[in-house]
């Protein structure tokens, strides 16, 4: 009995001791603050007492999945998103990127950007760059691509700036998806860059995106938004290879797309284009828009050269206004009267284009090439001179 009673007597001051010289781990906060103003020495519960002058700092110091909370105020930052992490603007959050390429630059998967004014970048406010599931919303995406300003633009060596085959480039557009699936790009305002929103395929596919709900105007000198195939790689052949590249199966939806691509040499509200052999854009939906007083149509689909593939894209049960004020030159035979619908193939192409009300245009509907568009006469449209021209 006396063995057993000093063993149990024993027993609690071992395990104390134990534990005083085993201190627990603490790991990496789920929640920091950040503000124009702070201190290190803060207890980082809020605006008040932010810990951050630093959005990329607080990101390397917030545990992966935790939350990064931007206090009102200017934050000149060229953020870097390379973990898993929600990011939220308060109070008229906003990034002013002069000089410096973009607002956001997010690698990592499963991030989301909300609340923000992002302005003044050289290349694109927010580039999401082969990332998966990122959330992009909320976000007012403004006066961005700095390096082609009409006006005094940026000098610049940024990739996304230089000419392709001669041409004005349009530094990656106010909002760019490069190689990333299944993000959501929801009720952000975005306006006054060279383009809108842009998603291509250079480093590998583009798949499965949602933009929804944005409005997207008054971008200069490109389009509203644009699903464009750069990467030879994506079709060769005109047989896709999704596993390596092409632009496919996203979906533009509820979006308000207007005045965009009324200088330079336009642009159109949505387009779905590819230029080099080998390109692919395919399988997207554009759907319940209002898209009116783009340069160029509503919705325009270029192929310009066999051995691509823009097959299965489907425009439906959109309100597409006047629109093509600037004129479509990019085909042999070329649209220069208002137009709602462009469609324009070097090759065989077949598109869904049905229940779209179109109009008042001088061409509801302009095709060129050897088009297949089901489903072409069940629009409605409204004050147009001539319903479809096939040409």
């Amino acid at each position: 009995m006396t063995l057993g009673f000093a063993a149990l007597a024993v027993a609690p001051f071992i395990g104390i001791a134990a534990a005083q010289a085993s201190p627990a781990h603490h790991g990496a906060p789920q929640t920091v603050y950040v503000a124009t103003k702070a201190n290190s020495r803060s207890a980082d519960r809020g605006c008040s007492t932010a810990s951050f002058t630093s959005i990329n700092k607080a990101i390397d110091a917030v545990a992966d999945g935790g939350t990064v909370i931007v206090c009102g105020g200017t934050y000149r930052e060229d953020v870097a998103v390379n973990k898993t992490v929600k990011i939220e603007g308060r109070d008229n959050a906003t990034i002013d990127a002069t000089k410096l390429i973009n607002g956001f630059l997010v690698t990592a998967n499963h991030v989301t950007i909300s609340g923000f004014t992002v302005k003044n970048a050289t290349g694109e406010g927010i580039l999401v760059k082969n990332a998966k599931n990122a959330t992009i919303e909320h976000n007012t995406v403004t006066s961005n691509d700095q390096g082609v300003a009409l006006v005094n633009p940026v000098s610049t060596d940024y990739e996304f700036c230089q000419p392709t085959n001669g041409a004005k480039n349009d530094c990656g557009e106010n909002i760019h998806l490069l190689g990333a699936t299944d993000a959501l790009v929801s009720n952000n305002v975005v306006i006054d860059g060279a383009g809108g929103i842009l998603l291509t395929d250079e480093t590998g596919p583009t798949s499965h995106n949602v933009i929804s709900n944005n409005t997207v105007g008054n971008n200069h000198t490109a389009c509203g938004v644009v699903l464009a195939g750069h990467n030879p790689a994506a079709a060769p052949g005109g047989k896709p290879a999704p596993k390596v590249a092409g632009v496919f199966n996203n979906t533009v939806v509820g979006n308000n797309i207007f005045a965009n691509g009324l200088q330079g040499g336009g642009g159109a509200g949505v387009q779905m284009a590819t230029g080099a052999p080998g390109g692919a854009v395919y399988n997207n939906t554009v759907t319940r828009n209002m898209i009116n007083a783009n340069g160029h149509a509503g919705v325009a689909v270029h192929s310009h050269a066999p051995g691509q593939d823009l097959n299965g894209n489907v425009v439906t049960s959109n309100q597409i206004g006047t629109n093509n004020s600037n004129g479509d030159l990019a085909f042999p035979v070329q649209d220069k009267e208002t137009t709602g619908v462009f469609v324009g193939s070097a090759g065989p192409l077949t598109i869904t284009v049905k229940n779209n009300l179109i109009g008042p245009d001088h061409f509801g509907a302009f095709l060129v090439g050897p088009i297949t568009a089901n489903g072409i006469h069940d629009n409605v449209f409204t004050s147009d001179d001539v319903d479809v021209s096939v040409n």
